[in-house]
């Protein structure tokens, strides 16, 4: 039987693609990793439909992100691991080296392959708050949604794509909170240092990565050096908390003290963010209930009957399937128009 191939979003039901938006691709969403979606009944449900919709069980999910090509997805790549050094290193915690290339990964027993790859200073996160470190492990995704939006390409399935290229990311995060704090809201602060710094160096992020396309691997000082080809200086950042020592090593050092000052633009951009999270949902709630419908009307072309009401019904039913899809559209440019201004701020 003929394979049909699709994408991340259209085998995943809109609740798990919320949380991993929001949570990112951690523990949770692992067996995933092994396109083992049994663990999700709405996700099986959501399969079945689609199944019927094409006409095959026979169903394969590309490789993710599926809408770059080969030469695209290096220069997405690059700007990953380029976002994990510069807010790394405005942020105290020293690289050792960033580098492109496709490798073999191993992630809580899953084997994947790697486009890049990211190392730094274990010892340089004794004086480190567990916020900062998150904010470094956030920044490698949340900088290719900063390039995503740059080239025109700023769409849910887009993004949840790119999120499951930040899959050891989110096991970074989960390790260094470890029940320890409030994972939701160390995230959140996380996340708000991380895009300040990120719309802040920008152009030294870029000129990493144009760096590491170009020889492969970055080591430190070549990191600090591309830093500063940006047009000023990678001085070291001033700290945003009072960093405290470690009674262990390589255990990252309580999240306390300190705080960001919030800008009206980052204000406005946390409050799209949060919209546009919950138009994820929508979109996926929406995508969710036309499958729903179409699987009800090739139910009722099984009747066998000229019953007037039965064809009424399925005229009805097409009526629906049709608004949704327009409503769909409509909360489809929604998204894409506050998508843009976010970029503009």
């Amino acid at each position: 039987m003929e394979a049909a191939w699709v994408r991340l979003h259209e085998v995943i039901c809109p609740n798990c693609q919320s949380d991993i938006m929001r949570e990112g691709w951690g523990t949770r969403f692992l067996p995933l990793l092994r396109r083992d979606f049994s663990g999700c009944e709405r996700c099986v449900d959501y399969i079945k439909a689609l199944t019927r919709e094409l006409g095959t069980p026979n169903l394969k999910v590309k490789a993710a992100p599926s809408f770059l090509d080969d030469n695209e997805q290096r220069e997405f790549t690059a700007v990953h691991e380029a976002g994990h050094a510069v807010v790394g290193e405005r942020l105290g915690i020293r690289m050792e080296f960033i580098k492109v290339g496709t490798e073999d990964q191993d992630i809580e027993g899953t084997s994947f392959q790697s486009n890049g790859r990211v190392r730094w200073e274990v010892d340089a996160l004794q004086t480190v708050t567990v916020r900062d470190f998150v904010a470094m492990s956030l920044a490698g995704v949340q900088a290719e949604y900063r390039l995503l939006a740059e080239r025109g390409l700023d769409t849910h399935p887009n993004r949840l794509e790119l999120a499951f290229g930040g899959a050891g990311d989110a096991l970074e995060i989960e390790k260094s909170v470890d029940g320890r704090w409030p994972l939701a809201e160390v995230r959140r602060d996380a996340r708000r240092l991380t895009e300040g710094v990120i719309t802040e160096h920008w152009g030294q992020i870029t000129a990493v990565a144009r760096a590491v396309l170009a020889k492969g691997q970055l080591n430190r000082d070549q990191i600090r050096e591309a830093m500063n080809t940006a047009g000023h200086p990678s001085r070291p950042p001033e700290p945003v908390v009072q960093p405290s020592k470690s009674s262990k090593p390589n255990r990252i050092a309580s999240i306390s003290g300190g705080s960001v000052m919030s800008t009206i633009a980052e204000q406005a951009r946390n409050a799209l963010n949060i919209a546009n999270e919950k138009a994820t949902f929508v979109q996926g709630a929406l995508q969710q209930a036309g499958l729903d419908i179409a699987d009800i009307i090739a139910q009722l072309s099984l009747v066998t009957t000229d019953a007037e009401s039965v064809q009424q019904a399925a005229g009805i039913y097409q009526q629906a399937k049709s608004s949704l899809e327009q409503l769909q559209g409509l909360v489809n440019s929604a998204v894409d128009t506050t998508q843009q201004y976010a970029t503009q701020l």
